[in-house]
């Protein structure tokens, strides 16, 4: 296996960010000169205080346009950037990231708030974020989690999605792709997943996937997401890995 790294590290030099691996950071010019700066959180939770900080970065005029990823997307002119990074890492927000990682992790309210929820989704988001938010890959790694049948966040259209069960289990899905032309949907491999073990089955993929998207780096090319993995390796490589992690 194949070392994960993770880096949440980045600097804006005026003109550009900069970051030592090749994550892509959400701070890009548009069309119109204005600069895009993509915001977000664990979960997609934001207190009012936060709210108020992205409303006073744009200003009474400014546009904050929210995406199906649980993001807020800040449009300002550069000038403005510095400033705004400061006042959004001072509340505890942060720059997402775009590509080579291990993306925002998307969750419906869970347990506590809707009646039909088997599981505590956002609590069960935030310790995912905080084990692998940033960590270095192939490409896009989309990881979404619902607490019951509805699917709201649409597991199956994630690299790896995960479901609620009664008893405080989950239910895995890989290989999803909701993005371009060609979307994938994701396969159930799994049900039955203790809460207790999520994470350590998450780390496993995301092993499998890097080292295996590693060795067949010269057929696959270096952006290869984790369904043309799957289909190169077989899904029954990646059942394997999980059984032989819930078997121990």
């Amino acid at each position: 296996m194949t070392e994960l790294r993770r880096d949440i590290s980045y600097q804006w030099t005026g003109e550009s960010v900069e970051c030592s691996s090749e994550i892509h950071w959400a701070i890009e010019e548009q069309a119109n000169g204005v600069f895009a700066v993509i915001v977000n959180s664990p979960g997609g939770i934001l207190t009012g205080k936060q709210v108020r900080v992205l409303a006073e970065i744009v200003g009474d005029d400014g546009v904050i346009k929210n995406t199906r990823r649980m993001t807020s997307l800040l449009l300002i002119p550069k000038e403005k950037v510095a400033q705004a990074l400061e006042k959004i890492q001072e509340v505890g927000l942060r720059v997402a990231n775009l590509h080579k990682s291990v993306r925002n992790i998307t969750s419906c309210p869970g347990k506590g708030f809707s009646s039909n929820s088997r599981g505590d989704t956002l609590e069960l988001a935030r310790l995912l974020d905080e084990e692998f938010y940033g960590t270095i890959l192939p490409w896009d790694f989309k990881i979404g989690i619902s607490g019951c049948p509805r699917n709201c966040t649409g597991v199956q259209c994630n690299d790896l999605g995960l479901m609620a069960e009664p008893r405080g289990k989950y239910s895995l899905w890989l290989g999803g792709k909701e993005s371009g032309m060609d979307p994938v949907h994701g396969v159930l491999i799994r049900k039955g997943i203790p809460r207790e073990q999520v994470i350590p089955v998450v780390r496993r993929i995301l092993d499998t996937y890097n080292s295996k998207a590693e060795e067949y780096k010269e057929e696959l090319g270096p952006r290869a997401r984790l369904y043309r993995v799957i289909e190169k390796t077989g899904l029954e490589l990646f059942k394997t890995k999980v059984e032989e992690l819930l078997s121990n």
